[in-house]
């Protein structure tokens, strides 16, 4: 819902407060460059704070840039702010599709992210569209900036709450998506596996089986010619 108000309202505002076209395309590439260093960086990142403090991070900072917006009346003043979109966008997205492979077992993993994209970009984008429309056409941009930042300092109150009760998840070492496949998958191998050991012939070395041929094989009859004189 968030990056949805940002993405459709912004601009607008932008023109609002007399902002000039390139100065919209300068907010819009500002963004945007912001996000590839958190991509690129985003592993490291998630292993060092954990999941849940990025995505509540990525509210706070949410918060800071609406109630920034709701007191900059230079739009010039409003790029440097965008820095702060690959926090909100990049690394909150790059940290929840994470997570979600991480708890989800294999089989079920395109499902779930599928289902997290289209609530993150499909049903928020359409609420927050219907929301901020009647927040900033009832009370105005800045009302409806104050309002976005305290709905999502709520939220990340909410995440930093569910970080400190609820158990953590230690193992960050894999981030592929199969850790909960690959694990079980472990642990069923381990469990059933069984060594066999195989049976082991020895060849007898070649003198050896010489010399007992000789001595085992019976003895052949002596001939003697008893005619010759």
């Amino acid at each position: 819902m968030c990056h949805n108000m940002i993405q459709n309202f912004l601009l607008w505002y932008i023109e609002d407060i007399d902002g000039s076209h390139i100065c919209m395309g300068i907010v819009v590439l500002t963004e945007h460059l912001s996000e590839i260093p958190f991509f690129f960086f985003g592993e490291y990142a998630i292993k060092i704070f954990g999941h849940t403090r990025l995505i509540a991070s990525a509210c706070i900072v949410y918060a800071f840039r609406f109630l920034s917006y709701s007191i900059i009346s230079k739009p010039w003043l409003i790029v440097p702010f965008e820095i702060t979109n690959g926090v909100t966008l990049a690394l909150m997205w790059a940290s929840a599709a994470s997570y979600v492979c991480l708890v989800t077992p294999q089989k079920h993993q395109a499902t779930t992210l599928g289902l997290l994209g289209g609530l993150h970009f499909q049903l928020g984008h359409f609420l927050s569209a219907i929301m901020a429309g009647e927040f900033i056409t009832h009370a105005g941009f800045k009302a409806a900036w104050w309002i976005y930042a305290t709905f999502i300092l709520g939220i990340g109150a909410l995440y930093v709450t569910a970080d400190t009760l609820l158990p953590k998840i230690d193992n960050y070492e894999e981030l592929e998506g199969d850790n909960v496949g690959k694990a079980k998958v472990a642990e069923g191998v381990e469990e059933t596996s069984v060594a066999v050991e195989q049976p082991t012939t020895s060849v007898a070395p070649t003198e050896w089986t010489a010399s007992a041929a000789e001595t085992t094989a019976p003895a052949a009859p002596s001939v003697v010619d008893e005619n010759i004189q």
